[in-house]
């Protein structure tokens, strides 16, 4: 598939989440938007520019704006359906002279280096932009030194326990191990790039940025979440916790508390990984 083919496979699927997106607030889901923002608004500016980069209908760029009132956004986004949802979102939040909206490619970001305060890259834009290595350059280069890097991306090792839970081969597993890369398929339409603990941290350490925390996250929390600790428990007690409130509460923060522990991360749906970029690097990957 070429890069121009993979990209319009990706705006596609995203349009079909415009409408929905809109609707959607920070809470949701209650374990995978407190483990994030937990980890994000520790390492915003108190003031300057921050870039959601990859940010779609604006839920954390609008966030971040509501919370850190000297601070501007620079919301980037490549579909231009989700930054209409966007546009949207911030004119009835009254945040239109704080939050820029922007059509543009997390791997060919127009702005200069060392531009942004703060960059969040959150729900997967490097897993999915085709060429991740070209995609945490840019966002490395356009970070000012000293500054903090935040991104989420899709677990390798999550991804491998699916796999086997669904009977997939185990040779389909050892080669997905081996890559990370899952295949296009008739829901996602195009193949993304997951990620273990440790390739990640050394990505990133690649392009200058050097990892304070990593954690790991399930998403859809819910009595049908494919999180291994939520499938441990039996049906008939799953059932009866996500039919009560203080229960559902209780099981969130157990999964908090669980995955904010660096060294079980990985088996988390979702890794969440905050680092900062040292002083004088500005690493770009060269064109091919």
């Amino acid at each position: 598939m070429s890069k121009e083919e993979h990209i319009r496979r990706v705006i596609e699927y995203h349009n079909r989440e415009a409408e929905s997106e809109y609707h959607r607030e920070v809470g949701d889901d209650p374990v995978y938007d407190q483990i994030t923002w937990s980890n994000v608004e520790p390492y915003l500016p108190e003031r300057g520019w921050i870039l959601d980069a990859g940010g779609g209908a604006g839920v954390w760029s609008i966030k971040m704006a509501e919370q850190k009132k000297k601070c501007f956004v620079v919301l980037l986004d490549i579909t231009l359906e989700l930054l209409k949802a966007a546009k949207k979102r911030i004119e009835d939040k009254m945040l239109t002279e704080r939050i820029e909206v922007l059509n543009a490619d997390i791997r060919a970001i127009p702005h200069p280096e060392m531009s942004f305060d703060f960059v969040l890259c959150e729900a997967d834009p490097i897993c999915i932009c085709g060429d991740p290595e070209k995609g945490v350059s840019e966002l490395s280069r356009v970070l000012k030194p000293n500054s903090y890097f935040v991104a989420g991306v899709d677990s390798t090792l999550y991804r491998a326990f699916a796999a086997m839970s669904k009977g997939k081969s185990l040779d389909y597993v050892l080669e997905f191990l081996q890559t990370g890369i899952a295949p296009a398929s008739d829901d996602a339409l195009f193949a993304s790039k997951s990620f273990t603990p440790t390739e990640l941290i050394m990505l990133l350490k690649k392009y200058g940025l050097e990892t304070v925390k990593i954690v790991g996250k399930p998403i859809e929390f819910g009595p049908d979440v494919g999180d291994l600790f939520v499938s441990a428990l039996p049906a008939e007690k799953r059932e009866k916790i996500f039919g009560d409130i203080a229960e559902e509460e209780k099981l969130a923060k157990i999964l908090h508390k669980i995955y904010d522990e660096p060294y079980v991360a990985g088996i988390g749906s979702h890794l969440h990984i905050v680092a900062m970029k040292k002083k004088g690097r500005s690493c770009t990957v060269q064109p091919t």
